[in-house]
């Protein structure tokens, strides 16, 4: 689509201008998809010298992370051995790596979020664009709407500008340099060319919607139907089911889209949506935790699991079923409505009998 650029810094002047004019890019949060995002942004921040400034910071929390980081140029708790590119430069410094950034990446899971919220507000540039790769969400407190993590950032960052990368990205592949997409949601069209070359290599290709909400909340409320289809897993079915999952639970997340978000359901087709939801349904860590919940005959909670097989990785994809069913529970009717995301909750937190997520099944199924 047409959209209106941004103006270019000039390359061949090489003022000092240029450098003051350059975007200046960090990242926060040193997890498995942050590392890969951050090895992506080192790669767009490479190719083009006259827009960004060739380095990046990057915070993570651990001081031995990021002498690992920044000596041996590896993460090697969540990317093994992959090579970090030189101009990820590290720290546990929040302040100092934020300090005057045109375009922020953050890579936190949810609930570390308010954590660093202040310090990011004092020291990011305040035109900073903030790119989230956040997939988990909030219900307020009379769980009469979701607020999506967009809204809980500009709220916390001064209504500084927010975008959304969502896509089916197995960290492990990137890290191979296997290729892959994603989605970004971003309102202001203007800020779309910077994002296209800070993220689009011949390894990643992203397309952007306008549709902030709708791309994100594809991200969140995809990681509702991983669980079910971990409970199919549990049971040692096979194919067909989580066919029959993944496509119902497509329909109830457009129809919870178009009613609870205002979003168009044809967000359901990009990456952030079918792509994801294919992806995380046979290979997520949400769909492995729920087979092992299954495995466990309810002897062990969520939270055990989590710390069990998951290396110190927090999970949004539980939570997020917890989250859903709150509102569908406080709007009447909603329930009956959105069959597959209601069983889907009982059995995980309710002691429903994992079989019991054929029954939705076998209801009609919404129309989109």
């Amino acid at each position: 689509g047409t959209h209106t650029q941004e103006p270019r810094p000039q390359t061949q002047s090489g003022s000092v201008a240029l450098v003051a004019m350059a975007h200046r890019v960090c990242v926060v949060g040193g997890g498995s998809f942050g590392s890969v995002v951050a090895r992506v942004a080192a790669n767009g921040v490479g190719a083009h010298p006259g827009t960004f400034q060739q380095t990046i910071p990057w915070w993570v929390r651990r001081p031995e992370m990021a002498e690992e980081i920044n000596e041996k140029r590896v993460n090697s708790r969540y990317l093994g051995a992959a090579h970090l590119p030189e101009a990820l430069q590290a720290s546990t410094d929040l302040r100092e790596v934020a300090k005057g950034a045109t375009v922020c990446i953050i890579a936190l899971p949810g609930e570390f979020l308010a954590d660093v919220l202040a310090v990011l507000d004092q020291s990011l540039h305040q035109d900073c664009v903030i790119v989230s790769l956040i997939k988990s969400l909030k219900v307020n407190s009379d769980c009469s709407r979701v607020v999506p993590y967009s809204e809980i950032l500009a709220a916390g960052l001064s209504n500084r500008p927010v975008a959304a990368l969502m896509g089916p990205n197995i960290y492990r592949e990137m890290a191979r340099d296997e290729f892959a997409e994603a989605t970004i949601g971003c309102a202001r069209r203007e800020l779309w060319l910077v994002l296209v070359e800070l993220f689009e290599t011949p390894l990643f290709h992203v397309d952007l919607l306008t549709d902030l909400v709708g791309v994100e909340m594809c991200g969140c409320l995809k990681n509702t139907v991983t669980i079910t289809c971990g409970i199919a897993k549990g049971l040692g079915w096979g194919e067909n089911v989580k066919a029959a999952i993944i496509r119902r639970g497509m329909l109830e997340i457009g129809q919870f889209l178009a009613e609870f978000m205002g979003s168009d359901k044809g967000v359901l087709l990009q990456a952030c949506g079918v792509g994801d939801i294919v992806l995380s349904c046979n290979a997520g860590r949400g769909q492995a935790l729920a087979a092992a919940f299954v495995e466990a005959g309810g002897k062990k909670s969520w939270s055990e699991l989590e710390d069990e097989i998951m290396n110190g990785m927090r999970l949004p994809d539980w939570h997020n079923v917890q989250n859903v069913f709150k509102l569908l529970n406080a709007v009447p009717g909603a329930t009956e409505r959105y069959p597959l995301l209601a069983q889907t909750y009982r059995i995980a937190f309710e002691g429903a009998a994992p079989a019991s997520v054929l029954e939705p099944l076998r209801t009609a199924a919404p129309t989109i």
